[in-house]
């Protein structure tokens, strides 16, 4: 195929494909003698030139080179390049051109775009802005092509300043973009073409429609360039584009293109997994709150459990000293009992201050020393400090009621109550001591086992009671000797109630 130009022709041995950026095009280029290829610009197309017959002078970025037969040159893409022939014959050229990839720096895997097309789409088209502010300091501001990218009401998001001085003179499209005719947005026949245009001072405009899922987002236009076959007039000292200029150009703005459309991609993608672990965490936060609630529930029940012990071993007390006939001490009991009732129907707390736990114990032991009189014996010994530390609503009582449930026997010894607390590096340790029956290895064994076996034991009760509130962060335990007694142990975290 021989191509026309003003300076003489192009004779294609191999064109490229348009749509193939890695493809490439061979042709023998004929200067004619006295012609001069003047100054241009191969847009996104890299060369390789090897001289086969002539002399002539290149001049490439303004540096002046002698031409002759056999020497050879590479032109990188976007360099400025003139040509004479100041021989006596045609210059003749084997020109290899081939258009360049441009990197926006946002890479999508195609699978994954083709995956995430069939979604419905979450972008506007206003997603255009972003992208072109997106890929301008990457891609945009390397390009030397004269270029306007417009959304889809045709008003322009952004121009290069490169239109030559040809352009400037005419029109000035950078500054009177309404009245320059390359600059009205024309239709598209169809959507996935590139369309081109020229103005009536001879130079060509190649569009191509942006389009993400279906929804055509703007337009890109660029070139500005002479494409004719005129083999006599030359056009006010414009250089004569070839094809291969051609097809570079509708390359790089299909590139341009396809960076702004992979940025949409980019975009959705993003909001989809923000979307996404936005749900995780709205998910997560309602199991938090049922899980809450459950602890809430439990802690109900259990109370209630409790309640329902220390009920029936207070009441059969209490008509135990009705049959005394002391009026007056039956009177403080019901009071202290009523007391009790009043703190143990608080159901709705899960944590309260130590000193609250330990008045209501006292309550407590009030009415077990109107039974036990002189031969109950109660000891405090709680670390400066402590008392203010957050413990789980009612378990103590329940660990002392134990005691006298359980450790105590109808007997004339001196019964002793020792509660102590005192803080062990960052935990609170809260021993229960009574001085009742000790509990052989086999007994000891078996009530520890069965602490976190909820036997319905008064003590796997408390047991539920702390592993509601710490979870795996505290320890109960049994001992049993006879120098220490018996003892029920429990290490809390030290919790104040600012906290």
């Amino acid at each position: 195929m021989i191509q026309k130009t003003e300076w003489g022709h192009i004779e294609w041995l191999h064109k490229c494909k348009e749509d193939a950026a890695s493809s490439f095009s061979v042709g023998i280029t004929s200067l004619l003698q006295g012609k001069r290829m003047l100054k241009h610009i191969h847009y996104g197309i890299e060369q390789f030139i090897y001289i086969l017959e002539g002399d002539g002078i290149y001049y490439i970025n303004e540096e002046k080179k002698y031409i002759s037969k056999d020497m050879c040159f590479y032109m990188e893409p976007d360099i400025v390049h003139e040509t004479i022939n100041t021989g006596s014959v045609p210059l003749k050229e084997l020109v290899i051109s081939r258009p360049v990839s441009y990197d926006s720096g946002i890479k999508l895997e195609e699978d994954y775009l083709n995956a995430n097309q069939r979604t419905a789409s979450l972008v506007s088209v206003n997603i255009i802005y972003s992208a072109v502010e997106a890929i301008t300091t990457l891609l945009l501001e390397s390009i030397s092509l004269p270029f306007t990218i417009y959304d889809d009401m045709g008003e322009i998001i952004i121009q290069s300043r490169k239109f030559s001085s040809y352009c400037t003179a005419k029109c000035n499209p950078a500054c009177n973009s309404k009245s320059c005719s390359c600059m009205i947005q024309k239709n598209f026949d169809k959507l996935d073409k590139v369309t081109q245009f020229t103005c009536e001072y001879g130079l060509t405009v190649f569009s191509y429609p942006i389009i993400y899922n279906g929804l055509q987002l703007g337009t890109i236009s660029g070139g500005h360039i002479l494409v004719s076959d005129y083999t006599t007039n030359e056009h006010d000292d414009l250089y004569d584009s070839p094809e291969s200029t051609v097809i570079g150009i509708k390359s790089l703005l299909k590139q341009i293109a396809k960076s702004i459309t992979s940025y949409c991609s980019f975009y959705e993608s993003r909001m989809m997994i923000e979307k996404k672990d936005n749900d995780i965490k709205e998910e997560i936060r309602r199991n938090e709150t049922l899980k809450n609630n459950l602890y809430v529930i439990n802690d109900k029940v259990t109370n209630l459990r409790i309640n329902h012990h220390f009920l029936f071993n207070t009441l059969n007390s209490i008509a135990s000293m009705a049959l005394t006939g002391d009026r007056s001490c039956l009177y403080n009991s019901i009071i202290d009992l009523s007391k009790m009732f009043r703190y143990t129907m608080t159901v709705d707390l899960r944590f309260v201050t130590l000193t609250s736990e330990i008045e209501y114990l006292e309550t407590y032991l009030n009415l077990q020393k109107l039974r036990y009189g002189d031969d109950l014996e109660v000891l405090y010994n709680i670390e400066k400090g402590m008392d203010n530390i957050k413990v789980p609503f009612n378990f103590i009582q329940p660990i002392v009621e134990n005691a006298f449930t359980h450790g105590f026997i109808p007997s004339n010894n001196k019964k002793l109550i020792k509660i102590s607390v005192e803080k062990v590096k960052d935990k609170a340790k809260i021993v229960v001591l009574n001085n009742g029956v000790l509990l052989d290895d086999i007994t000891l064994n078996r009530v520890n086992r069965g602490l976190y076996r909820n036997t319905g034991h008064g003590l796997s009760f408390i047991y539920e009671k702390l592993k509601s509130a710490y979870s795996d962060e505290f320890s109960m335990n049994i001992t049993s000797s006879t120098k220490d007694n018996t003892k029920v142990s429990v290490i809390i975290p030290v919790l104040f109630e600012e906290e």
